[in-house]
């Protein structure tokens, strides 16, 4: 943890530059690692891709090897019991006529040719048939190039099976022999004979197996029957074979033997257990993958330098403008607060090099302002305090003078003036004694009803006031006399404007998390973007037009650039609308 903490430290202090260099080295160390990740899973997923396809090739081809090889069974069974191979035996079996011998030796060489040529398709080379006095062959060559060791060997597995198929390899010609003895079916005596040899071609039924199937030229293909060789495919030695075998697992195995790389995938012949095993050269494969790995790797250092010298030089162009910065910092806080004069103007630029200048220009000017402000404030604040002092004393000799004319009014029963008179002192103390910064909608209502009763008396039955406000909003909060600028403004425009009667109502409703007040009246009309025009001077105040820009700066300074006052013009009324948050009293 110590470690850790000590490496955060010295990265924490490192430049920029050297910050952002170890940053684009990682990503792209990080980019490096995954690029060669994905290049062998590419690997591996080509290699899985052609496991199936030679697996798939295999097991097919397997399963016609023993197809070819249980035909061969067949055609052996057939030959035994066939009633021309049993007559001919037997009367060869049981004479000593050579006529007889010569046409029982004529009928079989007959028949084992003729099934000899039927069966040359699965691989069926030659037949062999001995009895007791003699022997037939269909294809001399083949039984002669045999091993005699092999074909007694085989002779003996027949008896000893006694009767039953008996497989013997003769691996040096790839032949593979069938074996059968031959009992007298008469009767069901079952003795001996004669002995059946059917020389199959291993290299013929393999290669024609996977004739169809196979996609690769220089395939080779081996077989074991447990730990005894069967075939190989021509240029592989007994040796090769077992380093092949020992290597190969259930699924494909990458096997280098003697300077050279193989793609093995192993398989099993149905019926016989025999192992079988596919081999393709992968020397080319191999190469063309170590090299695209090695070319790959290189073009990414390459590219790495160069983004690397790319990216200094980039850096540093960004960088002096941070140096920049903080010259002007420093300068700023070392001398009387005066700005620096660079000589590059960034008040052009957009991106957040330019705005952190501009910002920090803005900032220094405010700075500069507030303090030179400060002084006069200083000045001005012990004016205010006395000020203040003083205007203590006002609203008391306010209140009482009222006091006084509303009692005479009294006195005088003059209902009208005591009216004014009450409306007005509550007017004053909203004024001139509430101190917070909120008040509840029943307050605000109350001051504008106060105000609309001096403006009833005065103007009489030409003024009809209507408020609607439901009960729920009366402890909803909102700014201290921003209603009551707003009613002036409307008697102003719609009273003054108009010799009829004048309708001004006065309306608060909710709309989720908004607050909505109107004040409408009629007899006028509100100009378009009204407050724009007031703010920069393009329109007149006539009046009361500066209360209506100080309620909408009040209201955006207190709740927030969204809220605020807006006007509009709603068939023959002006209204004007005051939307601020929704809050309640607590």
């Amino acid at each position: 943890m110590e470690h850790i903490v000590q490496l955060k430290k010295r990265f924490d202090n490192l430049s920029l530059m050297n910050k952002l260099i170890i940053v684009v080295s990682s990503n792209v160390m990080m980019i490096l690692f995954i690029v060669l990740v994905s290049l062998k899973v590419s690997s591996n997923a080509y290699n899985q891709q052609l496991y199936k396809a030679v697996s798939g090739n295999l097991s097919f081809s397997s399963q016609t090897i023993a197809g070819t090889l249980k035909n061969v069974e067949t055609l052996s069974s057939i030959i035994i019991s066939s009633s021309t191979i049993q007559n001919a035996l037997n009367r060869i079996d049981t004479s000593e006529d050579a006529i007889i011998w010569s046409n029982a030796n004529r009928e079989i060489s007959l028949f084992i040719s003729s099934y000899q040529q039927a069966y040359k398709a699965d691989g069926v080379s030659a037949i062999a048939l001995y009895n007791l006095h003699f022997y037939n062959i269909t294809n001399f060559t083949v039984v002669n190039n045999a091993d005699e060791e092999v074909r007694k060997d085989a002779v003996n597995q027949a008896r000893l099976k006694d009767g039953a198929v008996a497989w013997v390899t003769d691996y040096s010609h790839n032949l593979y022999i069938l074996a059968r003895r031959i009992r007298k079916a008469n009767n069901l005596e079952l003795s001996h004979l004669g002995d059946l040899l059917i020389f199959v071609d291993l290299d013929r039924i393999v290669t024609d197996a996977n004739k169809a199937v196979t996609t690769y030229d220089d395939c080779g293909y081996i077989l074991f029957d447990q730990d005894r060789l069967i075939y190989t495919s021509k240029g592989i030695d007994p040796g090769t074979a077992i380093v092949f075998k020992e290597n190969t697992g259930e699924a494909y195995n990458i096997i280098r033997h003697e300077g050279h790389t193989y793609f093995a995938v192993r398989n099993t012949i149905p019926h016989y257990n025999w192992t079988y095993i596919n081999f393709i050269p992968f020397d080319e494969i191999a190469r063309s993958t170590t090299m695209t790995y090695y070319l790959i790797l290189a073009m990414l250092v390459a590219a790495l330098m160069m983004a690397m010298t790319f990216f200094k030089g980039l850096t540093r162009y960004i960088l002096k403008d941070f140096d920049l910065l903080i010259q002007k910092m420093e300068f700023f806080s070392s001398t009387q607060l005066q700005l620096s004069k660079t000589g590059v103007d960034y008040s052009g630029r957009r991106d957040e090099i330019g705005r952190l200048h501009q910002h920090f220009d803005t900032m220094a000017r405010r700075i500069q302002e507030l303090v030179r402000k400060n002084y006069i404030n200083e000045i001005l604040s012990r004016e205010a305090r006395l000020k203040a002092l003083e205007s203590q004393i006002n609203p008391h000799f306010l209140y009482n003078t009222l006091e006084t004319i509303n009692w005479r009014a009294k006195a005088l029963r003059d209902q009208q003036i005591s009216s004014m008179v009450e409306s007005l002192g509550s007017l004053l103390r909203a004024t001139l004694s509430n101190k917070k910064p909120l008040v509840t909608m029943e307050y605000e209502m109350d001051l504008a009803r106060s105000y609309m009763t001096i403006q009833k008396i005065r103007f009489e039955d030409r003024l009809i006031f209507q408020t609607a406000c439901d009960e729920a909003l009366h402890s909803a909060l909102i700014l201290p006399l921003t209603i009551q600028p707003l009613l002036e403004n409307a008697v102003r425009y719609g009273m003054e404007e108009m010799t009829d009667t004048c309708e001004i109502g006065l309306s608060v409703s909710r709309h989720d998390s908004l607050l909505i007040v109107e004040v409408s009246n009629e007899g006028s009309f509100f100009e378009e973007d009204l407050l724009g025009k007031l703010k920069d001077g393009t329109k007149t105040a006539h009046g009361f037009g500066i209360g209506l820009v100080n309620i909408h700066q009040r209201i955006q300074m207190f709740f927030g650039e969204e809220y605020g006052l807006s006007f509009k013009n709603q068939g023959e009324k002006a209204v004007a609308v005051i939307r601020v948050p929704y809050r309640i009293e607590e």
